[in-house]
């Protein structure tokens, strides 16, 4: 079995695990089977699809972070005072590790299956415990420091060994600070909520570091303008509620010696705070936390809902729906969409870009120098409601996914119902996901785009959400027909996932160019709408011709 360079590391300090009573060789065995899974295991941030079980995951993520790390390490360059760039680092280190824990290292801290196995044989529960430590301890260090790089580097060479090493002790206390904060939010979670309910919870922190890792992508140009800013900083109360200043005061005490009684409060309290937290972890916690994880086994996947949602959900159905069998799949849908989590975890990062992305251009209007006021004017008496199209592209994108899911084996039941035409599934389907995401996100949208532009652009609006169906329907048309919810993710790459991506960047500022000149023409915008509306049914009629024949062959 391979061997890792961390095990040969703790070869050496042994001794420390057998004085405390632990097997040591059998945490080593432990410890290498975990780490040799680590390397199996997709993590987040790679989360594209893709089959990447040959490939070392755990260390392309480390790379990744190291990229990122060069990035946010820029920040140590900044004109600004020391304690406001290490609040800055330290805050978005934190946030990282955090995410990370929460969405990619659950299935360890969480997991009670292998203790029924170990357990079961000759294996203590202080050496099994001792493993599992060692191991968060070792993958969430391994994160930190890949964050962290840039700054320590750029830090070693500015401020010297000094900073370098305060650096690496403080990393080692915001990963110990971050583990027990993170059992404890589990701990009340699953203390007074469901286990489904925890899962969840993690589901969304997925779908959070996901957006947040593509947002720096978006971002990282802008840190080299933050750079020059110049910032000024006044001690407040409440920045002794901010973990980052806890652990971003001891760099002025060392680096600049500057002893003020508030500096030294807050280094205190980044001392004080994890012994806290500790301390309530192994008196209150730790003794009813494995009791209650086993609620992540029992917990049943049926999901209580609302009755005026499920009246209301009726009776959109009876509107939207004029055939018998489209009500019944547009609700099964619905049901489907709201159990899937995997499944939500390849929708909601394109939901949020579609909300986001518009306004990440109108970022560009905002310059140092120019009031706020005449930025927000260039705005609003402008054109620039068209960035409303790059939200299109987004969301235009997403009905194919609906193919996929982790219960796709049970998509026998479509062939054992007496469904003669499968045209109904697929309608019922697309009127269910786009009432269930399109639409409101669309209007959530919508309502910020007439706060910024007036009531002036409702009409336009409307076309676009025309254009929006329209495209959604050019892709499904033009896409292999697949059943909803009936391939497996690991086949998501074979997907002719690439031709719809160009036929979207193709269609969409086709649409975009044709309502910008459309604005210059007298009753342009009706005709456009006019046009768009025939399009869109016709392309609703030849879309749903289909058979069984036509269908892909379920994966």
């Amino acid at each position: 079995m391979k061997e890792f360079a961390i095990l040969k590391f703790l070869d050496k300090i042994s001794f420390i695990f057998k004085s405390l009573g632990v097997d040591y060789e059998l945490m080593r065995k432990i410890l290498q089977v975990k780490f040799l899974m680590d390397e199996r295991r997709v993590p987040t941030i790679l989360m594209d699809g893709k089959n990447r079980e040959s490939k070392n995951s755990f260390r392309s993520a480390l790379g990744i972070y190291v990229f990122l790390g060069i990035f946010i390490g820029l920040f140590m360059l900044a004109s600004f005072p020391l304690f406001i760039k290490m609040n800055i680092i330290i805050g978005i280190i934190m946030f990282m590790l955090m995410t990370t824990m929460i969405s990619d290292f659950s299935a360890v801290l969480l997991d009670v299956k292998e203790k029924t196995i170990l357990l079961s044989r000759p294996v203590d529960a202080k050496t099994l415990n001792a493993a599992k430590l060692v191991h968060i301890i070792t993958y969430l260090f391994s994160i930190a420091v890949s964050i962290s790089g840039g700054a320590l580097i750029i830090g070693l060479i500015r401020y010297g060994i000094l900073f370098f090493l305060l650096f690496l002790l403080v990393i080692i206390l915001i990963c110990g600070f971050l583990i027990l904060f993170t059992a404890l939010l589990y701990y009340a979670v699953i203390t007074f909520f469901s286990g489904e309910k925890l899962k969840d919870i993690i589901n969304y922190f997925q779908i959070l570091l996901t957006v947040c890792m593509t947002l720096l992508y978006q971002l990282t140009g802008r840190i080299f303008q933050m750079t020059d800013v110049n910032m000024s900083f006044t001690p407040q109360s409440w920045h002794f509620f901010l973990p980052s200043s806890w652990f971003s005061a001891p760099f002025i005490l060392l680096m600049e010696h500057n002893f003020n009684n508030y500096f030294i409060l807050l280094s205190i309290l980044g001392i004080i705070v994890p012994i806290i937290t500790l301390t309530i972890y192994i008196k209150a916690v730790a003794p009813h936390f494995e009791k209650n994880l086993l609620k992540l086994n029992s917990g049943s996947s049926h999901v209580k809902k609302n009755r005026k949602i499920e009246a209301f959900l009726r009776s959109v159905s009876n509107i939207l729906c004029p055939h018998q069998l489209e009500k019944v799949f547009f609700r099964f849908t619905m049901n489907m969409l709201s159990n899937e989590r995997k499944l939500k975890l390849s929708i909601y990062p394109s939901l949020v870009f579609a909300i986001i992305f518009p306004f990440i251009f109108f970022l560009s209007f905002f310059h140092s120098g120019i009031a706020f006021a005449d930025s927000f004017e260039e705005i609003s008496t402008g054109k620039y409601y068209l960035y409303l199209y790059f939200s299109v592209l987004f969301l235009a994108l997403l009905f194919p996914i609906i193919s996929l899911s982790e219960n796709y084996k049970g998509a026998w039941v479509y062939k054992a119902l007496p469904v003669d035409n499968p045209a109904m599934v697929f309608k019922g389907a697309f009127k269910a996901f786009a009432v269930k995401y399109i639409i409101p996100v669309y209007l959530w949208i919508s309502l910020f785009f007439i706060v910024v532009f007036g009531i002036k652009v409702v009409v336009d609006l409307v076309l676009i959400f025309i254009n929006l169906i329209m495209l959604m329907l050019s892709i499904f048309y033009s896409s292999k027909k697949e059943l909803p919810f009936s391939v497996d993710f690991q086949y998501m790459k074979k997907r002719n996932r690439p031709q719809v991506i160009i036929l979207s960047m193709v269609l969409t500022p086709v649409l975009a160019g044709i309502h910008y000149v459309v604005l210059n023409i007298p009753f342009g915008i009706m005709i456009n709408i006019a046009l768009s509306l025939i399009i869109t049914g016709v392309l609703w009629h030849v879309s749903f011709q289909m058979t069984w024949n036509n269908i892909a062959e379920k994966r």
